[in-house]
């Protein structure tokens, strides 16, 4: 098999990060294909219906509008926060259209598995002189090998969605009923009206997602008599979202404080259950609700629903690298590096969070990054601006180390 070209990068996700990263690339040497698993903009579209915290001007990279303004596009209000479906319709497929990008974005193109040809993990020699294998699976099932010398991951994490049971782990009969459970923020005033509608819902979690689901359930039981919502956390009301007056993203503030009223009782269809852990899911089939088991401390208490939400965040699938020596967090199964700086840094908001440079990126396997939101495992505090100045240190790191060679 012949040895791919040293200039050669290997993309993992057609996000808005990975796009960054390859024209980033390009435009400083290096042969930059990216292989997405869907369609360019799958996860914003999933969540389509829901609007960014984030206005325009924080989610378009500097590289990207470079190239997409020299090919006439027009960029929207700078102040207005999209939606997602905005962000894939007016940003994601421009991006994918542009000439400099053509034959180098590969759809349905889903990456299974890195490796280093001719290694195994435990192999500690000369490494960077053995290019990365990716096994690759397209949409009919068909799987083939690719080669590269440098790869970035930046697929995200939306598709790992975490599970509801105590400890992070299943709740009992989870595994069995999670297909016909949701594990996303529902469009319940739009498309998924229907499964929602007079009925009652358990949202589980305690976050800024699971705040965007009760908020929306509390608007359908206004235009619809017997919705019900029950939402429960692991947290107690006083420490759910707390207050912070100074917040400068007007959506967030807005949410938070909207989702901290319904959880002290501002409308009588949503009922907030605090400090309590998800044991168990039984499934009627013969009325087709589900038997909800909360604890308490040792007290039980048992709910019955009609739909589930499980809102509980989401985490990076290691599994894609698993034959490569990456150093991870133990708690947020991040890279090690950054993890430890994010923590040193206290960052405790997206808006604080410093980004950090190249140094603090690298992995113990050279020449492979983890970029984006699954650069920070677990930790919500994650913006797309960070990441696209993630993109220009490795950019940078990359073409530096090619030139030394």
């Amino acid at each position: 098999m012949p040895t791919p070209a040293r200039n050669t990068l290997a993309i993992v996700g057609a996000g808005p990060i990975g796009l960054e990263a390859a024209l980033a690339a390009l435009d400083r040497g290096l042969d930059a294909h990216v292989f997405e698993r869907g369609e360019v903009g799958a996860h914003p579209r999933a969540w389509g219906h829901v609007r960014m915290f984030t206005p325009w001007r924080m989610n378009v990279g500097p590289t990207s509008r470079a190239h997409l303004e020299k090919a006439g596009w027009k960029s929207p209000d700078p102040e207005v926060c999209p939606t997602g479906e905005e962000l894939a319709d007016g940003y994601l497929e421009p991006l994918a259209r542009l000439s400099e990008l053509e034959g180098r974005i590969h759809a349905h193109a889903q990456v299974v598995h890195l490796a280093r040809r001719g290694l195994l993990k435990g192999d500690s020699i000369g490494r960077r002189d053995h290019p990365f294998r990716l096994l690759v699976r397209d949409a009919g099932g068909r799987e083939s090998y690719l080669h590269a010398f440098s790869a970035i991951d930046a697929s995200g994490v939306y598709g790992q969605p975490n599970w509801a049971g105590d400890g992070g782990i299943p709740a009992r009969q989870e595994l069995y009923l999670a297909p016909q459970m949701s594990y996303h923020v529902d469009d319940v005033v739009g498309l998924r009206r229907s499964r929602h509608a007079g009925k009652r819902t358990l949202v589980v979690g305690g976050g800024a997602s699971s705040a965007t689901s009760v908020a929306s359930l509390a608007k359908l039981a206004a235009e619809v008599s017997g919705t019900q919502v029950i939402w429960v956390t692991r947290g107690g009301r006083e420490a759910l979202l707390p207050e912070n007056a100074g917040d400068p993203l007007s959506e967030r503030r807005a949410l938070y404080a909207r989702a901290r009223a319904l959880a002290s009782g501002a409308d009588p269809a949503v009922e907030h259950i605090g400090e309590v852990r998800i044991e168990g899911f039984d499934f009627n089939s013969a009325t087709h609700r589900y038997r909800v088991t909360l604890m308490r401390d040792e007290e039980t208490r048992v709910v019955e629903v009609d739909q589930v939400l499980v809102n509980t965040g989401f985490g990076p699938d290691n599994s894609l690298y698993r034959e490569l020596q990456v150093h991870e967090c133990y708690a947020s199964r991040g890279p090690m590096k950054l993890a430890a700086a994010l923590l040193g840094a206290s960052a405790g908001d997206c808006l604080t969070t410093p980004a950090f440079g190249a140094d603090v990126l690298t992995n113990p396997e050279p020449d492979f990054f983890i970029l984006g939101h699954k650069s920070y495992g677990r930790n919500p505090n994650f913006l797309l601006e960070t990441g696209y100045k993630q993109v220009a240190e490795v950019v940078a790191r990359l073409t530096g180390e090619l030139a030394t060679l």
